[in-house]
């Protein structure tokens, strides 16, 4: 057989292994759909396996909605808008009149809107108008908890993480996170992950789960065969 037969039949093995791999992987279970109010956990994944007691714990960020309206002086709706994590709108050009203007807030409880800033204001000329409100801030609410719901560790701030440190060796415990806005409303908490610390268990099962990790050394072997396969046709004899 010829080396370039040889490093043909190789080459297309690989590419056949490619497409199978990609085909039959399990794709729906690298991103599991998230349920249950935002904020929700980002890192680490449930089932989370870690080789020491230091962990950090990250999660997604809660936006914040604004309606805006205005209503020239016969009452007429000339704004309506949906704004996310803003504190100000510019309005398009308006007409010379006398406009009344209001800001609700959607509170990430679920609530029923609130109105967060409004005013009047007239115009005589055509022109735009910068409408200014309080932002509503957004903390977040950190609970580790043992396996028998006891509280290992609490934390609120504005950030996006947290780093606990001092977890006992071998230990599982759950986490879950929540946001609190500045006008008191709470989403509920997200559901529980587990996160076992101190294992012995190798990074590569850290880094990837059983499946990939299959995949990733049969490539690698592939890999190798394929290079072998076309050393050894370089070395047969003519």
């Amino acid at each position: 057989m010829t080396e370039s037969r040889i490093s043909w039949l190789l080459r297309s093995t690989l590419v056949l292994y490619v497409l199978a791999t990609l085909a039959l992987a399990p794709w729906a279970e690298l991103t599991p759909a998230e349920e249950g109010s935002d904020p929700y956990p980002l890192w680490p994944a449930d089932g989370y396996q870690h080789h020491n007691s230091t962990l950090r714990f990250e999660w997604s960020a809660l936006s914040v909605e604004y309606l805006v309206m205005v209503f020239n002086s016969t009452g007429a709706e000339v704004v309506n808008i949906t704004l996310v994590d803003a504190a100000s709108y510019q309005t398009k050009r308006l007409m010379p009149d006398y406009y009344t203007w209001v800001t609700w807030y959607v509170p990430i409880s679920g609530a029923q809107s609130e109105i967060v800033a409004g005013g009047i204001f007239s115009l005589n000329t055509s022109a735009k108008q910068i409408l200014d409100w309080d932002a509503i801030n957004i903390s977040y609410q950190f609970r580790l908890l043992a396996v028998d719901g006891s509280t290992v560790n609490a934390h609120e701030g504005d950030g996006l993480r947290t780093e606990v440190s001092d977890l006992e060796s071998g230990s599982i415990y759950r986490w879950q996170v929540r946001a609190l806005d500045s006008n008191g409303h709470t989403t509920d908490w997200s559901l529980l992950r587990s996160v076992e610390v101190g294992t012995t268990q190798f990074l590569a099962f850290e880094v990837f789960s059983e499946w990939e990790l299959a995949l990733l050394l049969t490539g690698m072997i592939l890999v190798v065969a394929l290079q072998a396969g076309v050393f050894l046709a370089r070395e047969e004899p003519k």
